[in-house]
């Protein structure tokens, strides 16, 4: 999607109003999804710092907003570059001049290959494959683009969706680095088992996994005579518990910029660090049953096991009992009752899906609004 067409989409607020705007100013519309910035900005610098004191690179995962904007905020705090999910969020980036990225998911298909072989000629992307035949179209792809390309392997710690498992990467690794145009560069991993934990020292216990199962794999790799040069773990459940004395080099959390209840579920953020909420307005409302503007196609379907769909900020009785496309059905049994018209604010499930269903957040300080953010890579799912 270009930028052209990303800018001709409806957006909550009227293109032509003056920042600041009031959240109940009628130049905004609703549902609108907005982002305190303050506590965006605090989550940004409180990862950084971590990632210091660590001894690892931050390489954060920009699928969760999706923004030029806040991606800047990341590599102006001390971020060594970005990760992206797909390669059209890799072009945006790019664009940008965001040009240090990872690209983590195995890369198939000869259109994706033709985009992912522009995009580098002039950037700098790190690739994952977790087979002969994914790095088979990397060669095609550094052929045309006319350098050589690295690659990670891609590790199976335990969330068994990709990956290869740790005794076949030495093998992988030396495919890679007999193939023209590819370099191996080290393994990658995604420990996304830690939402299973039903506790806190449970998310360690993955995390510590992940740690060990990934120096096992780097010491039998350096016995084989590779140079393991980066070594790649750390969602935002299980970057804080990785250092660089494990040999993690870099770490890779997402959900952390903006914070949601499956975040604070897991015992990695507290209610104060969440930064996102979504405006709505109630549209239907009998006594306890409060109908509002903001559906699946706003929230999602996503659910949590405490939390259900979510629910309303400074009402924490307040549940949904029923989401459909455009509306979403809550009890909210607490007072003062809310009215048609009434604005109120929904905590996210899953804060990175809100934001490929936007095409414009808000920035917020003080109450009002005081920067679009336009989600540039919004719907680049290829």
């Amino acid at each position: 999607m270009t930028a052209a067409i990303t800018a001709s989409l409806p957006i909550p607020l009227d293109p032509a109003a003056e920042l600041p705007v009031g959240l109940d100013d009628p130049a905004l519309d609703t549902p609108a999804m907005l982002v305190d910035l303050a506590v965006a900005e605090a989550n940004i610098a409180a990862m950084a710092g971590y990632a210091r004191r660590a001894g690892v690179a931050l390489r954060p995962h920009a699928k969760t907003h999706k923004s030029v904007a806040m991606a800047r905020r990341q590599v102006a705090a001390g971020a060594a570059g970005l990760c992206v999910a797909t390669v059209t969020e890799a072009e945006v980036l790019a664009a940008a001049g965001l040009t240090d990225l990872t690209l983590a998911y195995p890369v198939v298909g000869e259109r994706k290959l033709a985009r992912l072989e522009r995009i580098c000629r002039d950037a700098d992307v790190t690739l994952v494959a977790d087979s002969a035949a994914v790095a088979d179209g990397y060669q095609r792809a550094a052929g045309g683009a006319g350098r050589t390309l690295t690659v990670l392997v891609e590790v199976d710690t335990g969330m068994h969706r990709v990956g290869i498992s740790p005794d076949r990467v030495t093998e992988l690794a030396g495919t890679i680095a007999r193939s023209p145009g590819l370099r191996f560069g080290g393994i990658l991993t995604h420990a996304g088992q830690a939402h299973d934990a039903v506790d806190q020292p449970g998310i360690e216990r993955v995390a510590r996994a992940e740690a060990a199962i990934m120096g096992d794999v780097r010491a039998a790799l350096e016995r084989a005579g590779h140079e393991v040069a980066v070594v790649s773990a750390g969602s935002t459940l299980t970057a804080r518990y990785l250092t660089a004395a494990d040999g993690i080099t870099e770490i890779r959390p997402g959900t952390y910029v903006y914070n949601d209840l499956r975040t604070l579920a897991c015992w990695s953020c507290t209610a104060d660090q969440i930064a996102v909420t979504m405006l709505a307005t109630v549209v239907s409302a009998d006594g306890s049953r409060v109908t509002v503007d903001a559906g699946s196609k706003t929230l999602t379907a996503s659910q949590d096991p405490a939390y259900g769909s979510g629910y309303l900020l400074g009402r924490p009785d307040a549940r949904f009992t029923r989401v459909s496309e455009e509306h979403g059905v809550l009890a909210v049994p607490d007072r003062p009752a809310l009215a048609v018209g009434d604005r109120v604010r929904i905590l996210p499930i899953h804060a990175c899906v809100w934001s490929d269903l936007q095409a414009e957040v808000y920035g917020l300080a003080d109450g009002q609004i005081i920067e679009r953010i336009r989600v540039d890579a919004l719907r680049h799912s290829l």
